[in-house]
């Protein structure tokens, strides 16, 4: 599958809030529904948007705001207030390998970040690894037709190829949640 990279000089993007009204974080948490999550991973967190929200969500957690590209750790680390009080956890990673812990969440999230992804088997394997045993994976990435915004038709995902993808990484009940504005949203779990 063709893939295509977020132009890092473009990261002011990442922090607009309009980017909620297509991408309802809750509408996702309850997609997920793990209400207790202690420990949160949402690998290619660019500038940790989306796990700010998903610190509001779930108040007891910590979440990993994991992403590939320095610039954008070194944001959520100077940016994110939750990373004073330990709420945020900015990690700089590979696209295969994290370096947290095995089994050290309960959820991991991936949004937007499918199509951008040269080893689709690789990341969903590393999300598998770092989930316990019952854990929720979250994927949601721009379905395939016309939208105002979003990369190109080539390289975005069916549903259904997110859905093989995730089993393919050993996640079972793998389910697609009725979808977002212009995005597939699916939910599987580690067994």
């Amino acid at each position: 599958m063709a893939h295509g990279k977020f132009d890092i000089r473009k990261l002011e993007r990442l922090n607009d809030p309009g980017r909620f009204e297509s991408l309802d974080p809750a509408r996702m948490w309850e997609a997920i529904g793990v209400p207790s999550a202690r420990e949160i991973v949402e690998i290619g967190a660019g500038t940790g948007l989306f796990a700010s929200r998903f610190a509001a969500l779930a108040p007891g957690a910590v979440v990993y705001a994991v992403d590939i590209e320095a610039v954008m750790v070194e944001w959520v680390r100077a940016n994110r207030p939750e990373v004073a009080d330990g709420r945020i956890v900015p990690v700089l990673a590979t696209e295969t390998r994290v370096p947290l812990d095995d089994r050290v969440a309960d959820v991991a999230v991936m949004i937007n970040l499918h199509h951008e992804l040269a080893d689709p088997a690789g990341t969903y394997a590393e999300a598998h690894r770092l989930l316990r045993d019952g854990g929720t994976l979250l994927v949601v990435d721009w379905a395939p037709g016309n939208t105002e915004h979003g990369p190109p038709q080539a390289i975005r995902a069916s549903a259904e190829a997110l859905a093989a993808a995730m089993a393919a990484a050993k996640f079972t009940a793998v389910t697609v949640h009725p979808s977002l504005k212009w995005h597939s949203m699916l939910t599987g779990l580690k067994r």
